[in-house]
């Protein structure tokens, strides 16, 4: 495994120097952070429902779903600096695969955290990490991205492993998960249903209960508070 993490108070410190005067501070203390991280999610989830997006069509209508409640409105809806969240990798593939898993937590900074996770081949694995703000595989502002690839040298993007958003997908505490599997339903309906997608937790969940529109969100919390379906 390899763990590309950066150590948070180094970070901090760099950032305090790069940043003069401002305050990016931790969330406990305000300063300014929230709008920082706030700019941040809502361009990843502007990367959510295009044609060429993360969920492709299938995502169509995401945007104008989650509306004027994009974003992280207070200091207190963004992620708690003692929580964690545990993400759950699966491989549903014959091969040993390597998930490029990518995190954004405001605190540590304000570049994303990555970290190079192997699963063996039909199996799973979890990994504890810091409670953030967004979630996903690879790199968050480009669909279509590498999100795992294969002991075979094989590339699988991270089109269908739709971020997820603190607040809007998941609570600290949670479990949320990653699958690499095939294209059985032919997502990308390129004919192929052996090919091999990621999935997240969040495409999956925004696909239920009629699609990104036909279903509501919570009214409290960062991002709108919890998902909420009809």
């Amino acid at each position: 495994m390899i763990d590309r993490t950066i150590e948070p108070m180094l970070l901090a410190a760099v950032l305090s120097v790069a940043a003069g005067c401002a305050n990016l501070g931790q969330p406990s203390n305000g300063g300014e952070l929230l709008p920082l991280v706030n700019t941040k999610a809502t361009d990843v989830a502007g990367q959510i429902g295009t044609t060429e997006g993360f969920g492709g069509n299938l995502m169509t209508g995401y945007m104008a779903h989650v509306g004027s409640g994009m974003g992280f409105v207070t200091i207190d809806d963004l992620a708690d600096p003692d929580g964690v969240v545990t993400i759950r990798l699966v491989n549903q593939t014959a091969q040993n695969a390597t998930f490029h898993l990518a995190y954004f937590a405001g605190r540590l900074g304000l570049d994303d955290q990555l970290s190079d996770i192997a699963v063996p081949a039909d199996s799973e694995t979890t990994r504890e990490i810091p409670c953030s703000e967004i979630v996903g595989l690879g790199d968050l502002y480009m669909p279509g991205a590498m999100g795992c690839h294969l002991e075979d040298g094989d590339e699988v993007g991270n089109t269908f492993a739709v971020p997820m958003f603190f607040g809007l997908d998941f609570a600290c505490g949670d479990t949320i998960s990653f699958t690499l599997t095939a294209d059985a339903d032919d997502l990308d309906q390129d004919g192929d249903i052996d090919e091999l997608i990621l999935l997240s937790d969040g495409f999956l969940m925004h696909l239920e209960d009629g699609g990104p529109t036909g279903h509501h969100h919570g009214g409290g919390g960062g991002m709108m508070g919890m998902h909420w379906g009809l």
